[in-house]
């Protein structure tokens, strides 16, 4: 059931200094008449800017699951009550610019054999936020999104920790075809809380997920957990920006065997990974295998001495090939290969990284540490070979990298160009011939989308 709830929102009409400290929190546009606007965000959480003109949104309060297709319009703020649960077969289809708020303990997850349509557009992005009031938002303000598909998993009775009687929430089956349905052009903020007791949700969580699902140009920022996670089956990401998740960045594994190109990833200090690969924690030969493929990645790291963070981590049985990447500001290991199985593979060739510059990396910040060795795989030295046409130590030459509110995503051509960069495979965009998830010759595609909040 959805009940109308009773419009609260107030235009500022402060003094202009007021607005200005507002808008630098919210990076909206600064207006000297307080009713004119140019985006949603010029008129505050509740309301809407339309015809150029702040105007009171009607607040929506969700309470109920979806088990009828449901479509939630732009000119209306959606406030979650509860776990929100997309049932079999209904499809829940969100506009453009549409605006949804999450309490503790709420989220959305579209169940197996229903249907999240999320599609916005650059200038009018969806955005999924804490209800709270901006300057009061933290990580963990709600939970997030989650989409369960069909798709093969390698984890019996997986269900993500959703505790329900009524409906099944059961990941995984035997169509690696599954289709969970579509995000593009989507904001996740300040998600990743615990619900029931429970960590279910990462800012986004996709799980048994097939290829025909759609995920491209969607940002997560802020979430206290991992940013991304995917939890097998085979669906493919495109433009993804993970911004200051309190966990991983993005996390592979429950035999995912999807492909990832242009990832873009900024940690926050108390980050840990920026890609996690695994198996199967419990199981690291389950099949099917977790074969990450992922090209076109940037990882920024919080760049401190003595923290814990690691650019790329493949454990546990996990393997794949990362390519045309950049990894910087890691200073505790820029890539580690842990765990009997995942070493095992690396010994045979099955872990690949190729095309990727390496730079500020280890205890140091010089390039004999970007590789730091531990007890179950010693012999970095094999990524160092000629052919596989990695560079270590030169700068990217990123402008103001590790700026938490205005990431440079952009890295100079110097060293993430030349003739030496193969075009990435099929099934990617071979025009993509370059290092990091970024052309130094082209704006950024997060240009005009993505947002990055302090709170």
């Amino acid at each position: 059931m959805i009940l109308p709830m009773p419009k609260t929102f107030a235009r500022a009409s402060g003094a202009l200094a007021a607005m200005v400290a507002l808008c630098s929190l919210l990076s909206c546009s600064l207006l000297l008449n307080f009713d004119d606007c140019i985006t949603d965000a010029d008129c505050l959480m509740a309301g809407k800017c339309m015809a150029g003109v702040c105007q009171d949104a009607e607040r929506v309060k969700v309470t109920d699951h979806i088990a009828v297709d449901t479509t939630w319009t732009a000119d209306k703020v959606y406030l979650l009550e509860n776990l929100i649960m997309v049932v079999a077969p209904a499809t829940l289809t969100i506009e453009a610019g549409t605006t949804v708020l999450g309490q503790r303990n709420t989220g959305l997850v579209s169940l197996a054999g229903a249907k999240l349509m999320a599609i916005g557009t650059r200038d009018k992005p969806i955005v999924f936020t804490s209800a709270k009031t901006p300057g009061q938002r933290l990580a963990g303000d709600w939970a997030g999104i989650g989409m369960v598909g069909r798709a093969r998993v390698n984890r019996q009775n997986f269900n993500l920790r959703i505790i329900t009687d009524v409906h099944d929430t059961r990941v995984g089956g035997s169509d690696d075809s599954s289709n969970c349905g579509t995000l593009r052009y989507v904001r996740i903020e300040f998600g990743g809380s615990e619900v029931d007791g429970q960590k279910a949700l990462k800012g986004l969580t996709l799980a048994g997920c097939g290829n025909k699902t759609k995920i491209e140009y969607v940002q997560t920022h802020l979430s206290d957990d991992d940013g991304v996670g995917v939890f097998g089956g085979t669906v493919d990401l495109r433009y993804i920006v993970s911004t200051r998740a309190r966990d991983d960045a993005f996390d592979f594994d429950t035999g995912w065997r999807g492909t990832a190109q242009f990832l873009a990833i900024q940690q926050d200090v108390i980050g840990v990974e920026a890609i996690e690969v695994e198996n199967l924690a419990e199981d690291p030969a389950a099949l099917p295998q977790t074969d990450a493929r992922i090209y076109n990645y940037t990882m920024i790291g919080a760049n401190r001495d003595g923290d814990r963070q690691i650019g790329l981590f493949v454990k546990l049985g996990g393997l794949g090939v990362f390519s045309h990447g950049i990894i910087t500001g890691y200073k505790t290991a820029a890539l580690v290969i842990d765990g009997v199985e995942s070493t095992a593979h690396a010994a045979k060739g099955d872990i690949g990284v190729h095309n990727t510059l390496f730079f500020n990396n280890g205890a140091t910040g010089t390039e004999h540490f970007a590789f730091i060795p531990d007890n179950s795989f010693d012999n970095y030295a094999y990524f160092e070979q000629a052919q596989f046409n990695n560079v270590f130590g030169k700068d990217p030459g990123f402008n103001k990298p590790y700026d938490l509110t205005n990431p440079g995503w952009v890295p100079a051509s110097a060293h993430t160009t030349g003739r030496e960069i193969v075009p990435p495979p099929e099934g990617f965009d071979p025009t993509a011939v370059y290092r990091g998830a970024f052309s130094p010759s082209a704006t950024p595609w997060t240009e005009g989308w993505t947002s990055y909040p302090l709170n």
